[in-house]
């Protein structure tokens, strides 16, 4: 009779060890999910196959670009149109 009570018990507590093990996978593993679709967090396999994650900074996005940074920026894309566009007349025969 014990033997039974005991038996119950113990399954039971093994039962109750593995949904909540269960359940806590399955809510981290949807949070993760609906984060990275959010794109609040970037994610990349590396090189040995292991997920990384990267949480993107706030204070990055929320600032301004300078004005100076834009004509530099501006600068450089006239460089490259104009190196593509002597590249591209450099090839016709």
């Amino acid at each position: 009779m014990y033997e039974v009570a005991l038996g119950y018990m113990v399954g039971s507590a093994a039962s109750l060890l593995l949904f909540r093990t269960w359940i806590k996978e399955r809510i981290v593993e949807g949070t993760l999910d609906m984060l990275i679709q959010e794109d609040y967090v970037r994610s990349w396999i590396d090189d040995d196959g292991v997920v990384q994650l990267s949480k993107l900074d706030e204070d990055i996005m929320d600032r301004e670009i300078s004005d100076e940074v834009w004509e530099k920026f501006e600068q450089a894309l006239n460089e490259l149109k104009e190196e593509n566009e002597e590249s591209e007349e450099d090839d016709t025969p």
